[in-house]
């Protein structure tokens, strides 16, 4: 993988991480402010925000650890 492909990849993780927390972070504003139905909220979003952020991390960690083959 070449040089601009890994900076984009780690950059596109660090974005991503960023902007679930950010996410999360609203989201229970938003329960918060619920009247009585927020234990009725069903958080589907996790579904994909979640395995797409470990998908981003354990790329990221294999193209930091993995050893070059020249």
């Amino acid at each position: 993988m070449n040089r601009l492909k890994k900076i984009l990849l780690y950059s596109i993780t660090v974005v991503v991480i960023v902007f679930a927390f950010v996410w999360d972070y609203y989201i229970k504003q938003w329960e918060a402010a619920q009247p009585e139905r927020a234990a009725e909220v069903v958080r589907v979003d996790t579904f994909v925000l979640w395995p797409l952020v470990i998908t981003l991390v354990v790329l990221s960690l294999y193209q930091l650890f993995r050893k070059k083959e020249e």
